[in-house]
């Protein structure tokens, strides 16, 4: 007597993280598009051509995928970077470290935390409808 068994592990999981890739993308253009609502609330001189247009959403090179929302400049983490300083605060102090002038204090003015924090609830609703979706698909 001899029994065979047919495994579609490889291809369930590969179908499964399309599903997942798929819906993890369409998260994190909510993200994006929720901080950049709340940004133009928060900053006084953002406009279009401004810190606004440096919001892209990008394929992570994390050992499991995902996606990452940017405000850093055209994918060059080198060029503009003033997005953390908004987000997290920053003191500034004297670029040639005069001590006798004053250091300011920028305060933080979050907006991609707030935006994630917004948007868990969604995201979960999402990565169910895309896992219900494949699972009914096949």
């Amino acid at each position: 007597m001899t029994f065979e068994i047919e495994w579609y592990g490889g291809q369930v999981l590969n179908a499964s993280k399309i599903a997942l890739d798929t819906a993890s993308k369409k998260v994190a253009k909510m993200v994006m598009e929720d901080a950049k609502k709340i940004l133009k609330q928060k900053a006084k001189t953002t406009t279009d051509k401004g810190l606004l247009s440096q919001f892209y959403v990008d394929e992570s090179l994390f050992k499991n995928g995902g996606y990452l929302v940017w405000c850093q400049g055209p994918k060059k983490w080198w060029g503009k970077y003033h997005a953390s300083f908004f987000e997290l605060g920053n003191v500034w102090i004297h670029p040639y470290g005069n001590k006798s002038l004053p250091k300011i204090n920028l305060p933080a003015n979050p907006f991609m935390r707030p935006a994630a924090r917004k948007n868990k609830h969604k995201a979960t609703k999402v990565y169910q409808d895309s896992l219900d979706a494949w699972l009914k698909a096949g």
